[in-house]
């Protein structure tokens, strides 16, 4: 059976809304794809038996993953920035029938969207997005003023 493949970075300094965290993890997929990579009765868990309105989700989580040849792409333009690091990972087949995207996850509260495929430079042949939270994310420790300061405790009497 042809693979589905998953795509995670993790990007060190990264800022968003005007605070820069240590590490965030981004999930990418794909957007917009038209052609499944495998027929959804293959890579979907008792797809024959799913009523239409049960088969959206899993059916979009399919679409959003990667090929093989997709991933490598992806992490190969990824790689051009050193503070990322992407992993690939094969997704077993087939996914639970109640398996759903990345577009359906919700957004603010430190959660949000990327638009990979927006930026200057872009050069892949599919439209990429990724999906993060900072809601757990460290944020960095701005720089040093120079300045030592000791604070004493009072002394107890």
């Amino acid at each position: 059976m042809t693979e589905l493949f998953s795509v995670h970075s993790l990007v060190r300094g990264f800022t968003y809304e005007g605070t820069t965290y240590e590490e965030v993890r981004v999930t990418w997929f794909v957007v917009g794809r038209q052609v499944p990579l495998l027929p959804y009765e293959s890579a979907i868990m008792d797809y024959g038996q799913l009523e239409e309105k049960d088969r959206a989700f899993p059916e979009e989580y399919v679409n959003e993953q990667f090929s093989r040849q997709e991933a490598e792409a992806l992490k190969a333009h990824l790689a051009r920035r050193p503070e990322v690091t992407t992993a690939i990972e094969a997704i077993e087949l087939p996914v639970m029938a109640n398996a759903s995207g990345c577009r359906r996850l919700p957004r603010g509260n430190g959660n949000d969207f990327l638009g990979l495929f927006k930026e200057k430079g872009y050069s892949l042949p599919f439209k990429v997005e990724g999906y993060f939270s900072v809601r757990f994310a460290e944020a960095r420790v701005q720089g040093d003023d120079g300045q030592t300061v000791v604070v004493r405790r009072p002394d107890k009497k």
